[in-house]
């Protein structure tokens, strides 16, 4: 069995305490739309070019200030994000001045930019945690999928790095039409280096980085994608174990379960956000707009450079709990295994209150297409005895 992360006690007891105080403990800085690889299924990426023509990136000096004034309201967990943050002209600079304020810092990245000189004065000031996705099991993978021909050497060198460091890597799997066939060999690699792993099959629309993309992006079918769900599933508990739950009538859950935190029913309409975004965490742009969540895109949330904080996070909260999930999710009886978000909603539909009828699809196709699975794994069995 693969190990897949759980959260500390005591971080999910913090969260949970800041989140019914409206305590912005955790936030997100997303330091640059910039990448240097360019995945299919991004929902943010832009070239520098790009970037540049619409706004200059925020110096080191900038971001700590904003995480000095954050601090004052509550702030402990911070997530550098992008784009690929080790683009950031003063990544260097960003990292070891949080840690030097007493924040506990994680780190998203796609690893490639990672070597030997990167990880020396990484050891200096170790982020609590670097969160690594994924993408393949080959170089050829990275290519066709992430535009990067050496993306899978170059990844697991950094892995290898972090860990002989005694850094904490966890890995993600984003599960794509373009990387579907390597999904038991990048298992099998996470397994083999003992690494923390979680996997989806669902990918959000990228509007993000294209507002027109409402419903769609490089994915699978709703359908496919709960077969791979379920896939997932199997290649983190194995094979004899998921088959042990479809024979007994319990069908292992879909992956990708959020964070719950649910607000208050209004009655004759839908549930409230399911998760922390907007009571305890908040998303700041690469370009200062403090919003909800990454995924959706937010022209008009405030800019949290120009405007302050504590005046940001009011409006946040505000907004975020005045959205309301679609009415018809509330009575599914499948909402458990859906996990329907306000991301997913709006991405999906342009509005929070319609139902995201992609992710729909793919929740009433599970059990299908987890027994077609199943089906496969006793023929394969069959064969091999």
């Amino acid at each position: 069995m693969i190990q897949i992360p759980v959260e500390p006690k005591l971080t999910e007891y913090l969260h949970q305490k800041a989140a019914v105080r409206k305590i912005p403990i955790h936030a997100s800085f997303e330091l640059t739309p910039v990448c240097n690889m360019a995945c299919r299924m991004c929902y943010v990426r832009m070239d520098r070019k790009t970037q540049e023509s619409i706004a200059p990136l925020r110096s080191a000096a900038e971001w700590l200030a904003l995480a000095e004034e954050m601090k004052e309201q509550g702030l402990l967990f911070i997530l550098l994000t992008g784009g690929e943050p080790f683009t950031h002209p003063e990544f260097r600079e960003i990292v070891s001045g949080l840690q030097r304020k007493g924040f506990i810092v994680s780190v998203n990245t796609n690893g490639t930019m990672i070597d030997e000189a990167a990880v020396e004065w990484l050891k200096k000031t170790p982020p609590s945690r670097f969160n690594i996705t994924l993408y393949g099991a080959s170089d050829e993978t990275y290519a066709r999928l992430c535009g990067k021909p050496d993306g899978f050497t170059r990844v697991t060198r950094a892995i290898r790095l972090l860990k002989e460091a005694g850094m904490t890597v966890k890995i993600s799997v984003s599960a794509t039409p373009h990387n579907a066939e390597d999904l038991e060999a990048i298992f099998a690699y996470c397994r083999e280096n003992r690494l923390l792993v979680q996997g989806t099959s669902y990918m959000f629309p990228s509007m993000r980085r294209d507002e027109t993309c409402v419903g769609r992006n490089d994915r699978f079918t709703p359908e496919e994608a709960a077969y791979y769900s379920a896939k997932i599933v199997t290649l983190l508990n194995g094979e004899e174990a998921f088959l042990k739950r479809v024979e007994a009538g319990e069908l292992p859950a879909p992956v990708g379960d959020p964070d719950e935190n649910c607000t208050p029913d209004r009655e004759g309409e839908g549930e409230g956000m399911r998760c922390r975004a907007g009571s305890c965490s908040g998303w700041v742009t690469w370009n200062g707009r403090l919003t909800i969540c990454g995924m959706i895109p937010d022209p008009d949330a405030p800019d949290v450079f120009e405007q302050g904080f504590a005046g940001a996070w009011k409006q946040l909260t505000a907004k975020a709990a005045a959205i309301r999930l679609p009415a018809a999710c509330r009575e599914c009886p499948l909402k458990e295994e859906c996990h329907p978000c306000a991301a997913m909603s709006y991405t999906e539909t342009g509005e929070y209150g319609k139902v995201p009828e992609y992710r729909c699809r793919m929740t009433h196709a599970y059990r299908a297409q987890a027994l077609r699975l199943a089906e496969e794994i006793r023929n394969k069995a069959g064969e091999i005895r």
